[in-house]
């Protein structure tokens, strides 16, 4: 379209193209997978004679951390990233990969150069406008450091492994016998009936005496384990944390107002529609600009035929429509040829780099600079904002110099002119705040913080929020105190105690109901209240799921015959239920549509199982020799 949006889209996709070399490369780097990884002084593994380098392992190890903190964020625990954490199972990756590429290669399978070039073409990172740019391909694969080949060996050997292990798990198939028992079990139903015997009536009339809390500790220390705890004191600077101590004087507002005031130029705002035709210079491109022309000249409305004849896929739908502009949106021909125009008025053929236009001016707005009243908050935060910013800078720059070997932070904090804050405890799985930050956590764990009692490096949370951390207290990992666990214990005990005596009135009500007593009856001399569930499937949460589970694991009652049974939930509630009929669940029962996704589904199970089953035994023919770690 215009140039301005050709442009945004070149923006974009250098984004698509950065995700796109993220994924084939989480696995490994291009060294990796063209068998030129590093000599054997520095191999971690070796599969067939093909060494897999401790580069290949790093930069496997890198990709992978990426890849998991793009998709959870800061969710993931600090010590999950590590590379003592993700050593083992991405090199146990890079193995497995080896073995399938070997494999391919060995089973001759090839990709034509055309395929390849083909499969690059279409990549949308590469495209403008729907097309190749090559260009575009140049600057991509510059960025990455990557040589045309180099990337086309790439992409080569993982189209090649993908073809492999299709042809493993595209090749499995689901019999109709196999669907009709996975949904005879999927999609069972029962009935049943059930009433609950609440435990949380009974508690106050409950007494625990303190040897039974001992007892139950004694007995449970497995239950009671701590996780090592540091809580932190830490220096928190952010550009907000200056603004608010940051007075803008009414001089200073009036001064840079009447800057803006000065510099304003009111210019006018021009509505413009147009008519694109794209290929102008192509014969079949005259024809239509001819043809646009003339029905133009003869009065037709302009935006029916934008409609019909833009290939502006955008503005088309909405007459040819593209906004305003102050002179500076469209390309400079454009811009001139509406300039020219009076409202209501169509120019002739314009030329840009987009095609042949046609541009109708829809109408003028005057802009008139706004009074000083409309601009005061705007420059009034901007001037603190920008002041704020340098205070936060500086104060950045003399953090490290200030916090380093300091006895304490206060010091710091009071030269910046910032209090110190202190965390609550916080295990290696992060607390709330800042101490849910991966880099807090790995930094509060640290030898240096943790054992040596020095204050951290200054800590990028992100562009704008720095940290510089200390310990303020630590708690190694072991069984927590009774003190500290002892109303939990009561609360147990107290519950359990409970649903004990529940249980006994539970037993007196299954006892009716085998003897052939009526559930509703009972139910209502017990002043229970009875819950019927009818056509239930699997599934469920909080106690209703627990009550499904439960009656899901019930053996299968006889023709006319009930199946009756007690049991306790996990908040010491007693439940009892009959269950009345079980019906598997049939295939013929589905839509014909439901039948297909379900025999795909179990098709596509199935190919996975055959593909890892294939990979396994790859693995254990293939000579594979693991480096010890360093």
């Amino acid at each position: 379209m215009l140039q301005s949006m050709r442009d945004n889209l070149k923006g974009t996709a250098a984004v698509i193209v950065a995700a796109f070399f993220g994924f084939i490369m989480v696995i490994g780097g291009i060294d990796f997978f063209t068998g030129a990884s590093g000599g054997s002084a520095d191999k971690v593994a070796e599969v067939n004679g093909e060494k897999i380098s401790n580069l290949d392992l790093q930069r496997a190890i890198q990709n992978r951390r990426s890849m998991i903190e793009s998709q959870y964020g800061d969710s993931v625990p600090a010590e999950l990233l590590t590379d003592e954490q993700l050593r083992a199972p991405v090199l146990q990756q890079l193995v497995n990969t080896s073995v399938m590429r070997q494999a391919a290669q060995d089973s001759g399978m090839v990709m034509s150069t055309e395929i390849v070039d083909r499969d690059i073409a279409q990549m949308a990172g590469f495209q403008v406008n729907g097309k190749f740019d090559a260009q575009m391909y140049r600057d991509g694969l510059r960025r990455m450091g990557y040589s045309h080949s180099g990337f086309r060996q790439l992409l080569e050997q993982d189209m090649v492994m993908q073809q492999y292990a299709g042809s493993v798990a595209d090749s499995a198939f689901t019999t109709r016998t196999a669907a009709e028992q996975v949904v005879a079990v999927s999609m069972e139903e029962r009935d049943f009936d059930y009433v609950t015997l609440p435990v949380a009536p009974l508690l106050s009339d409950v007494s625990v005496a303190d040897d039974e809390v001992q007892s139950y500790y004694d007995a449970n220390q497995q239950a009671f384990q701590r996780a090592e705890q540091v809580a932190v004191n830490y220096i928190e600077l952010t550009p907000e944390l200056f603004a608010a101590n940051i007075d803008v004087s009414e001089q200073d507002i009036r001064s840079q107002y009447e800057q803006e005031a000065k510099n304003f130029a009111a210019e006018a705002r021009r509505h413009a529609a147009h008519i694109l035709i794209e290929n102008g210079a192509s014969d079949e491109g005259k024809a239509k600009v001819s043809e646009v022309q003339a029905k133009l000249a003869a009065g037709e409305d302009f935006a029916e035929l934008a409609k019909q004849f833009s290939d502006d896929v955008v503005s088309r739908e909405e007459g040819g429509d593209v906004g305003f502009t102050s002179g500076d949106v469209f390309p400079e021909s454009f811009e001139e040829a509406l300039s020219a125009l009076n409202v209501g008025e169509v120019s002739g053929p314009v030329e840009t780099d987009s095609g042949i236009h046609f541009i109708k001016l829809l109408e003028v707005a005057d802009a008139e600079p706004p009074t000083f009243e409309e601009r005061k908050a705007a420059i009034t935060a901007r001037l603190r904002n920008a002041e704020a910013e340098r205070e936060f800078v500086e104060a950045m720059s003399r953090l490290a110099d200030l916090a380093y070997n300091a006895e304490s932070l206060s010091g710091p904090a009071e030269e910046l002119g910032v209090e110190v804050k202190q965390s609550p405890l916080f295990s290696r799985t992060g607390g709330a705040g800042i101490t849910g930050d991966s880099k807090v956590i790995a930094a509060a764990f640290s030898p240096e913080v943790l054992e040596d009692g020095m204050a951290s490096e200054v800590l990028n949370l992100n562009e704008n929020h720095v940290v510089v951390l200390k310990l303020a207290e630590h708690k190694p990992a072991g069984v927590k105190p009774l003190d500290e666990v002892r109303q939990e214990i009561v609360d147990r005990l107290k519950r359990d105690k409970a649903s004990e005596q529940l249980a006994a009135q539970a037993e007196e009500i299954q006892s009716k109901l085998t003897n052939g007593e009526a559930f509703s009856d009972v139910a209502s001399a017990e002043e229970l209240t009875l819950e019927t569930s009818d056509n239930t499937r699997r599934g469920g949460f909080g106690a209703r799921g627990q009550i499904v589970s439960h009656v899901f694991g019930l053996e299968v009652p006889k023709p006319g015959a009930k199946v009756v049974e007690h049991f306790a939930l996990q908040n010491g509630d007693q439940v009892v239920v009959q269950l009345r009929g079980v019906r598997a669940g049939k295939l013929s029962g589905q839509s014909a549509e439901q039948r297909e996704a379900m025999m795909q589904q179990l098709a596509s199970m199935q190919g996975a199982s055959e593909l890892a089953a294939v990979q396994k035994y790859l693995s254990s023919k293939a000579d594979i020799e693991m480096a010890e770690a360093k």
